[in-house]
C-alpha cells in the first residue's frame, strides 16, 4: 500500500500479477505457452504463469517461462527480471525485492508447445 497525506491507496495483487504478465510480454526469445497461443499469455490465463506476493510496499514476483532455441537463456531470464522490476516499480511505486525466472521450456521455434505440454504436466507431479 502507497500512503499519501490524503488517503492511502491500495494496489491489488491482481494489478501486480497483470504488470508482470504484460512486461513479459513484451520480451524476445519467449514463447508461446499454450497450442493457440501467439505470445506469452495475457489476461486471467496469465495467472498460471505469474505469482506474485505483496508485502506492504515489497513484492515478489515467479515468472514461469518458454524460451525459444537459439536465445541464450540467461539473456531472456535476466531481460524477463529487469523488465518486470521496472515496470512494477514504475507504475506502481512498490518495491519489487525479487523476480525468480522458472525457465520451464526450451522450444523450437517452429515446434507447437501445446504438443508436449501433457509430458511437462506428467513430470511436474
Amino acid at each position: 500500500m502507497v500512503g499519501e497525506e490524503k488517503g492511502s491507496v491500495g494496489i491489488s495483487k491482481d494489478v501486480v500479477t497483470a504488470i508482470a504478465g504484460i512486461a513479459v510480454s513484451e520480451i524476445d526469445g519467449i514463447a508461446n505457452l499454450s497450442q493457440g497461443d501467439s505470445s506469452f499469455r495475457r489476461g486471467e490465463g496469465m495467472k498460471r504463469y505469474v505469482d506474485t506476493d505483496v508485502d506492504g510496499d515489497v513484492v515478489t514476483v515467479t515468472v514461469r517461462i518458454t524460451v525459444l532455441y537459439g536465445n541464450p537463456i540467461h539473456k531472456v531470464a535476466k531481460q524477463v527480471q529487469t523488465r518486470i522490476k521496472a515496470e512494477i516499480e514504475r507504475m506502481t511505486g512498490l518495491r519489487v525485492s525479487a523476480v525468480n525466472v522458472d525457465v520451464q521450456r526450451l522450444v523450437q521455434a517452429d515446434e507447437q508447445v501445446g504438443e508436449s505440454e501433457e509430458a511437462w504436466d506428467d513430470s511436474e507431479s
